[in-house]
């Protein structure tokens, strides 16, 4: 019997909000550590259940992003295609890293996008919206993006992969031409890393140690508390 409008509808949903690889994730990973908000990075270590959000799918989209990119990488890694791959000869591509151990936590690893071994060039792919990168643009990447990626360098170099430079390259979900895609790259810096690093110990130790949480601070900017919990 044929569906009706309803029954596909929720059969889309249900097959986008299926939940993928990193959403089954327990651990925080390297872009969440980044998060300016002391208190999403809290109830994160704590495994507090996080409140649906109503803006999901542009996440999803940025996964599908993710994917194609990834499928495309993969062709080239043994035997580019042509001179203009050369460059993914040998890349790593989404594979595991160890970012290191918090004592009563746990191990934690995560996935950088693209790793170029032969460039020392760490890349990583950011879904947005033409309107999100013209403000990147204006007034500078969100800094949990240029945390994330000098954790992931960090531990590149740690494991023997050396890494001098890295990209976030910004894919427009409601681009249209070749200009709706932007890089914007910066220089490894281990200082930055190890503030990350050091920041999230230091979160780690005040809840474990019986810490309130709510006596943490919500950063102003944060999407989450803001949209979703109504908090600040």
């Amino acid at each position: 019997m044929p569906l009706e409008d309803a029954q596909v509808r929720q059969l889309i949903l249900d097959l986008l909000k299926n939940p993928g690889e990193r959403d089954k994730q327990t651990l925080i990973g390297a872009s969440e550590i980044g998060n300016p908000c002391d208190y999403c990075i809290a109830n994160r270590l704590v495994k507090t259940p996080k409140a649906q959000s109503k803006y999901w799918l542009g996440a999803k989209l940025g996964t599908a992003m993710h994917r194609e990119l990834e499928h495309e990488e993969l062709k080239h890694i043994e035997t580019p295609e042509n001179y203009r791959f050369e460059v993914l000869k040998g890349a790593r591509i989404e594979q595991s890293i160890y970012l290191g151990d918090i004592p009563g936590y746990g191990t934690l690893k995560s996935k950088p996008d693209l790793v170029l071994v032969s460039a020392e060039h760490l890349i990583d792919h950011k879904s947005s919206t033409r309107d999100k990168t013209k403000k990147y643009k204006l007034d500078g990447v969100p800094g949990q993006y240029y945390y994330q990626q000098q954790l992931y360098a960090w531990a590149l170099n740690r494991s023997g992969v050396t890494i001098t430079r890295i990209s976030l390259a910004f894919v427009n979900r409601d681009g249209q031409t070749d200009d709706d895609i932007w890089v914007y790259s910066f220089d490894y810096n281990e200082e930055a890393a190890l503030t990350a690093w050091h920041r999230l110990e230091g979160i780690w130790e005040y809840v474990s140690t019986g810490g309130d949480i709510d006596e943490l601070e919500s950063d102003p900017d944060c999407f989450y508390c803001k949209v979703v919990l109504h908090r600040i």
